[in-house]
């Protein structure tokens, strides 16, 4: 199985996007994360669902994780006023946060090849693209380790 195999198209985000947009985004598809595009559409980074999160919580909590016991369900819908009041571009500026840029593969790159690059550059995505800069899609972590339990299974006759 090839990376071509495995790509798929899936919800680019921009600075602009509200941040509730882009958590809906990789809820909605079960994702780990979000692929951030730029102003052409070109996927440059990856941004994790902990990153997103990040926008949410507020400042006193990261400081001191010990205040989050005193929030309730109340406080959920709190974070969630806290994702409106920001936009992906907020997240990409918080120099507490570091985006990764999305690794290329080649079409032809084979599971193991993708499996060691996302450890190597811990990024649950990697865009597939042409020797000459053709975007094919992008395979998630998800959608990787599904095949490599798909191979397995078959191998050991479970399919």
């Amino acid at each position: 199985m090839r990376a071509a195999d495995l790509a798929e198209d899936l919800p680019l985000v921009t600075r602009d996007t509200d941040a509730v947009s882009a958590v809906r985004a990789f809820t909605r598809n079960d994702l780990t994360g979000v692929v951030v595009a730029d102003a052409d559409g070109v996927p440059e980074m990856v941004l994790t669902g902990t990153q997103l999160l990040r926008l949410a919580v507020p400042g006193y909590v990261m400081t001191d994780p010990r205040l989050a016991h005193v929030y309730d369900e109340a406080g959920a819908a709190e974070l969630v006023e806290q994702l409106r009041d920001h936009t992906v571009g907020d997240l990409l500026d918080d120099t507490e946060v570091t985006p990764r840029p999305v690794p290329c593969v080649l079409p032809e790159d084979t599971v193991i090849e993708l499996a060691a690059l996302m450890c190597a550059e811990r990024t649950p995505a990697v865009l597939v693209r042409d020797r000459d800069g053709t975007p094919h899609g992008v395979v998630t972590l998800p959608r990787l380790m599904s095949a490599i339990l798909g191979i397995a299974d078959a191998g050991d006759g479970r399919s």
